[in-house]
C-alpha cells in the first residue's frame, strides 16, 4: 500500500479507482467491481424483466429434466468456484483483482483455464437461468461477460505479467483464457 492509500480514511481511494498493490498504479473501477455482484445483478434483472415482460417458456414434459440439468450446471459452477478459491487459499495469495498476488496458481482447474472462477460464474448463471426458467437472463449474461473480457481480465493479465514476468507469459502461452 502506498502512503496516499495508507492515509485515506477507511482505505478509500480516489473515486472510480483502486490501488493495484504495486505502489501507485490504479485500476479502472470496472476492474475492481466484484464479478459475482455483476452476475447476480444481471440474473436478478433477468428475473425481474421476466416477471414484468414475460417471454414464453417451454411448459411440456421436459421441464423437470431441463430444471435438473440447470441445477446440475449451477452446482458444477459452484464446485468449480470453491475448488479454485481453495487453491488460492492454499497458496496464500489474493483473489482480489486489485490485490498483489504472491504466487502464480497454475495447478488444478488452472491447467485448463486461466480464469476458472469466471468460467464457474458463467456456468452457475446459465444453470440458474435454466432452472428458474428465466429466458430474459440469458441475453443479459453478455453484460458481465463483457466486463470480464474487456476490462477485468486484461487488467489482471497485465498485473500478472508485471508481477511474474516470463513465468506468466509461458503459462499464458500454454493455457487458454476461458476453455
Amino acid at each position: 500500500m502506498d502512503n496516499a492509500d495508507a492515509q485515506a480514511p477507511g482505505g478509500l481511494h480516489a473515486p472510480g479507482m483502486a490501488t493495484t498493490g504495486t505502489g501507485g498504479a490504479r485500476a479502472p473501477w470496472l476492474a475492481t467491481f466484484p464479478a459475482p455482484l455483476a452476475f447476480a445483478g444481471c440474473l436478478g434483472a433477468g428475473i425481474l424483466v421476466q416477471r414484468l415482460l414475460p417471454l414464453p417458456v417451454y411448459d411440456g414434459p421436459w421441464v423437470p429434466m431441463l430444471q435438473t440439468a440447470g441445477g446440475l450446471l449451477a452446482t458444477a459452477g459452484l464446485l468449480l468456484s470453491l475448488a479454485s478459491l481453495g487453491l488460492f487459499a492454499r497458496g496464500r495469495t489474493t483473489i482480489l483483482p486489485s490485490g498483489a498476488a504472491s504466487r502464480l496458481v497454475v495447478n488444478g482447474p488452472y491447467r485448463v483455464s486461466r480464469n476458472p472462477m469466471y468460467v464457474s460464474l458463467v456456468a452457475a448463471y446459465v444453470g440458474l437461468a435454466i432452472y428458474l426458467r428465466t429466458p430474459w437472463a440469458l441475453p443479459l449474461l453478455a453484460l458481465p461477460v463483457l466486463q470480464l473480457q474487456r476490462v477485468m481480465i486484461p487488467f489482471e493479465e497485465a498485473r500478472m505479467q508485471a508481477l511474474f514476468g516470463q513465468a506468466y507469459l509461458d503459462y499464458r502461452a500454454r493455457v487458454r483464457r476461458w476453455l
